[in-house]
C-alpha cells in the first residue's frame, strides 16, 4: 500500500518560485494497492493532474473512489477539472461527511452551477454515486476504511486505511479539542469531553505506518489562530510521541509559508524527534512524492 501526494497546500493555491519545491496545489492524495480500484482523498487543485495521469497511464482503471474530508473550498475546487468525470464508462463513487442542511450531492453541484462554471453536473458523462458518511467502517476493494470526526469549523472526517497489515491515516484540517468555555459554568464537564475526544483521536491514529496530518501552524503561530480548525507542530509532535507512528508527513502547508520556511519547520521537528529518541520518520508532504506504508 502506498500514498502519492498531488496537492499539499492549505487554504488557497500558491503557485510561484517560493513554493515550487513542496508545491502550490491544494489538498489531494491518492492511495493505491495491487489490483485495487483508484482511491483519492480530497479534490483540491491537485486532482487536475491526477485525472490527466489516470487517462494517460491507467485507462484500464474505470472505478474511482473519491473521499472528501470536508467540503471547504480548497478541498473541492479541483473537482470540475477532474477529467474522468467527462468520459463515459467511468464509475465515480463520491464519499463525504453527512450534512444535515444540504446533501453532499447538492453541495458539490452548487460549485458547478452555470453562474460559476460552464459545464453543469447534468452534462457529466461518468456515472456518479454519492455516499454520505458518519463515524463508521466500510470496505473499498481490499482496503478496510474507518472514519473519525475531526475538529474543524465544518463537519470533517479523518480516514484510516488498512490492508495486508499496513495502515495509512489521513487527518487534514484538524485542531486539537480544547475547552472554549474557559472558567464558565460547565467547564469541568467540558474538560472531560475535551480529554475524551483527544484520546479518541490518539486511538484512531495509533500504530499507523503513515500519518498524514494537518500541521499548518508552528507553536508561535497557533495561539493567534485558535479556533481556525488547524493543528500545530506542538500538538502533532505530542501525538506522534505517544502513538507509535512510523512515518509522519506534515501536510496542509500554510499558504504564506515559503519552501525555505517549511524546510526549517521540518528540520526543527526532526531535531526534536532525535532529542526525544523517537523512531518516527518526519518529512514534509510535497507534490509527486510517493510513500510506501
Amino acid at each position: 500500500m502506498k500514498l502519492q501526494f498531488w496537492g499539499v497546500r492549505g487554504s488557497i493555491p500558491t503557485p510561484g518560485a517560493e513554493t515550487a519545491f513542496f508545491g502550490g496545489n491544494t489538498s489531494c492524495v491518492q492511495i493505491s494497492g495491487k489490483d485495487q480500484p483508484v482511491v483519492i482523498l480530497d479534490a483540491g487543485t491537485g486532482i487536475r493532474k491526477l485525472g490527466l495521469d489516470l487517462l494517460k497511464n491507467h485507462r484500464d482503471k474505470k472505478e474511482i473512489h473519491l473521499l472528501f474530508s470536508h467540503t471547504h473550498w480548497d478541498h473541492i475546487q479541483g473537482l470540475p477539472f477532474f477529467a474522468p468525470l467527462y468520459i463515459p464508462g467511468y464509475s465515480i463513487h463520491i464519499y463525504g461527511p453527512v450534512h444535515y442542511e444540504k446533501s453532499l450531492e447538492h453541495i458539490l453541484d452548487q460549485q458547478m452551477e452555470y453562474t460559476y462554471f460552464p459545464v453543469r453536473v447534468a452534462e457529466l458523462q461518468a456515472k456518479i454515486f454519492y455516499h454520505e458518511l458518519k463515524e463508521e467502517a466500510f470496505n473499498i476493494g481490499g482496503f478496510s476504511v474507518r472514519t473519525k470526526y475531526l475538529n474543524h469549523p465544518v463537519l470533517c472526517l479523518g480516514y484510516r486505511f488498512e490492508m495486508d497489515g499496513k495502515s495509512i491515516v489521513y487527518c487534514t484540517d484538524h485542531e486539537p479539542y480544547y475547552n472554549f468555555l474557559g472558567d464558565d459554568e460547565g467547564s469541568e464537564e467540558m474538560n472531560l469531553v475535551v480529554e475524551d475526544q483527544n484520546n479518541r483521536l490518539k486511538d484512531f491514529v495509533r500504530n499507523a505506518d503513515l500519518l498524514v496530518m494537518d500541521t499548518q501552524y508552528t507553536e508561535a503561530e497557533y495561539p493567534s489562530h485558535l479556533g481556525w480548525g488547524h493543528s500545530s507542530t506542538t500538538h502533532n509532535f505530542e501525538l506522534i510521541s505517544k502513538c507509535d507512528i512510523k512515518k509522519y508527513a506534515l501536510f496542509h502547508h500554510d499558504p504564506d509559508r515559503s519552501d525555505d520556511d517549511e524546510k526549517g519547520v521540518i528540520e526543527m521537528l526532526r531535531n526534536k524527534g532525535k532529542d526525544a529518541k523517537l523512531g518516527v520518520e518526519i518529512f514534509g508532504a510535497r507534490e509527486g512524492l510517493v510513500v510506501e506504508a
